[in-house]
């Protein structure tokens, strides 16, 4: 295989032959034949040659053109226009006193007098203590979708958009699409009435989802969503193969709540029983049962248990949240405490304050104290 190097011609043997080394080295070198040189080549010039490495030697094949020299890059100068006024000029100027600003000075000062003002009846403002959320007994109800993607597989190829649109959007948002659509006079209708009965479809089909579910974990699945499936039952659970799930679906869910308010029961005796007057006082604001009322022997300890706890000797701030779990409390009617803290903090004014109308037994005893405090 050929490749290129450089030589340089370094004496002359005879009229057909020249001898030959490497560009600025001593090896490698040999000979070379005159015909393959310009005529005016003479002794020191160099070329660059293609040449073969043989076993034997090097055979030079041909003679390569020089390169040429390298010119620089040919540029341009602007000399420009001569003129010398610029599209842009600056001016300083002084700065002119606004005759108004002391009365955008006045507008400010009022502006923020009504905002501090705002603020501070915002903060004045009384807002009502809300009773706390009942707990959560159970786990959230996740239910498959074997049912609905039953009910859309079993429709046409061309009916499927139009129930994914029904799924995501619902009929009002459907009916809101049609309107903007050019459709021959009453094709809209058609679907609209189409559409409905296949909503009517999917929504059994979602329910028959969660009712399974339900029955699946009726002793773990959450108590509200029990209850919501239970409810939905009325609604959807029409034929007679529904109608039976709807049955066992009743009966366990009276099952599972006679559970649980036992269970309800034993935690609030067992905090009576201990002495946490403001657990056993949130637990009977949130029975399973709503409405049901608690044991007349439960309800007799728990009394006690409230009045010992609001005494002189009870702190300001113990009084605040016994006081909370009382106003929520099915017995918040009956509770007389046996004594007043020996400082009333602001913090206990305030809350009787804004729960007086649910403990009257309590916020009585304190009405010289409420007084002070509207003035």
């Amino acid at each position: 295989m050929s490749s290129r190097i450089e030589i340089e011609i370094t004496s002359e043997i005879d009229d057909k032959q020249y001898t030959w080394r490497a560009l600025g080295a001593r090896e490698p070198k040999g000979t070379i034949k005159k015909s393959l040189f310009p005529a005016e080549t003479k002794i020191g010039d160099d070329f660059r040659v293609e040449a073969d490495f043989l076993i034997d030697g090097i055979e030079i094949l041909r003679v390569l053109p020089k390169r040429d020299e390298r010119k620089e890059q040919e540029t341009i100068e602007i000399l420009g226009s001569g003129n010398e006024n610029y599209g842009v000029t600056t001016q300083l100027v002084k700065k002119k006193r606004n005759k108004k600003g002391t009365r955008n000075r006045k507008n400010q000062d009022q502006n923020t007098q009504k905002r501090s003002k705002s603020q501070q009846s915002k903060k004045d403002t009384v807002k009502k203590p809300r009773q706390s959320r009942s707990p959560q007994r159970g786990k959230r109800l996740k239910a498959k979708r074997s049912h609905r993607n039953s009910v859309i597989d079993s429709l046409p190829d061309l009916h499927k958009p139009l129930a994914r649109e029904v799924l995501s959007r619902g009929i009002p948002n459907l009916r809101k699409t049609l309107s903007t659509m050019k459709l021959p006079e009453g094709f809209d209708v058609e679907i609209l009435r189409y559409a409905e009965k296949i909503n009517k479809q999917l929504k059994t089909a979602e329910w028959q989802d969660r009712a399974d579910a339900v029955l699946m974990n009726a002793k773990d699945v959450d108590l509200r969503d029990f209850r919501s499936v239970v409810a939905a039952g009325g609604q959807w659970a029409r034929s007679d193969e529904l109608s039976i799930i709807q049955s066992q679906l009743e009966t366990s869910l009276r099952e599972r709540i006679d559970f649980e308010h036992q269970q309800w029961l034993s935690e609030i005796r067992k905090a009576i029983e201990e002495g946490k007057s403001v657990r056993a006082l949130n637990l009977t604001s949130h029975p399973p049962k709503p409405g049901t009322p608690l044991p007349e022997n439960l309800m007799d300890s728990l009394v006690d248990l409230a009045n010992n706890s609001l005494d002189s000797d009870t702190a300001s701030h113990r009084w605040s949240v016994v006081v909370q779990a009382v106003a929520f409390s099915p017995i918040r009617l009956k509770v007389v405490p046996k004594g007043i803290p020996e400082r009333i903090s602001d913090e206990l004014v305030d809350t009787i304050k804004k729960l007086s109308d649910r403990i009257p037994n309590i916020s009585g005893i304190f009405t010289d104290s409420l007084k002070q405090s509207t003035e």
